[in-house]
């Protein structure tokens, strides 16, 4: 039913993508490619990973097949492959995955995919900001941000993106004009956000990733990372946190 191979680096992403929210999830392969998203148990954050058919090595599906995947096992074998490690997947009888790479083969027990939780509907919202900049930068800005603060605000106005914690005593600005940024629109926006989840989605991103930031006025944040050389494409969509009056 399904017959794929893949490099190490892209099943770490898609495994590394997952597990950053959920610890099981449907996993869609179809004859396009893989498709799979969740949304954590806070119902606070999105992730949706997308794997077109011409990212893999060799990409062999019958059809439609919905795997119910152990997102935490993925995501510790993964941990034992290698970057530039080919790697077969394959599901013949509905009950396992069996995952190979070099001389290790794993025999993963599937999940019945309806005692998965729901997958969540894409929202539909118009989020006028737009910002495309590179990923490695994103990550740097969140991990500082980290350190001194649990939230962050991001602001646009028509001269470039900002990002801005503040802590106790400490505060920290991130800021690229738009000459700076590969996209901008000039869109004014305004929105804060969680770094106990930015903090996990950025784990993905690497420099020379472009990532894209969609922005509104205290709506929630897309932000969309073209990682493993471009081959995976991950989209995490964040609640915003309403500031107190």
């Amino acid at each position: 039913m399904v017959e794929v191979v893949l490099n190490g680096e892209v099943l770490k992403t898609i495994s590394k993508a997952m597990v950053s929210l959920v610890s099981e999830a449907r996993f869609h392969f179809k004859p396009e490619g893989l498709h799979s998203r969740a949304v954590d148990p806070a119902n606070v954050a999105m992730v949706i990973v997308d794997v077109p058919s011409s990212s893999f090595e060799s990409y062999g599906v019958e059809g439609e097949f919905v795997a119910g995947i152990d997102v935490n096992r993925i995501f510790d074998i993964s941990k034992s492959i290698k970057n530039d490690e080919i790697v077969e997947l394959s599901i013949t009888d509905e009950t396992s995955l069996t995952v190979k790479f070099g001389s290790v083969r794993y025999s993963v027990s599937l999940i019945e995919p309806s005692a998965i939780r729901k997958e969540p509907r894409i929202p539909q919202i118009d989020l006028p900001a737009k910002i495309v900049m590179d990923a490695g930068d994103f990550r740097k800005a969140i991990i500082a941000a980290d350190k001194i603060s649990d939230h962050v605000v991001f602001r646009t106005t028509s001269e470039g993106f900002f990002i801005e914690a503040e802590g106790d005593v400490d505060r920290i600005t991130f800021n690229l004009t738009k000459d700076e940024l590969a996209e901008f629109n000039g869109q004014p926006a305004r929105s804060m956000f969680s770094l106990e989840y930015l903090k996990e989605f950025v784990k993905v991103a690497s420099p020379g990733d472009v990532l894209t930031i969609r922005l509104g006025n205290d709506y929630p944040g897309r932000m969309i990372f073209e990682v493993a050389a471009g081959k995976v494409k991950v989209e995490y969509i964040l609640a915003p946190r309403i500031e107190a009056e």
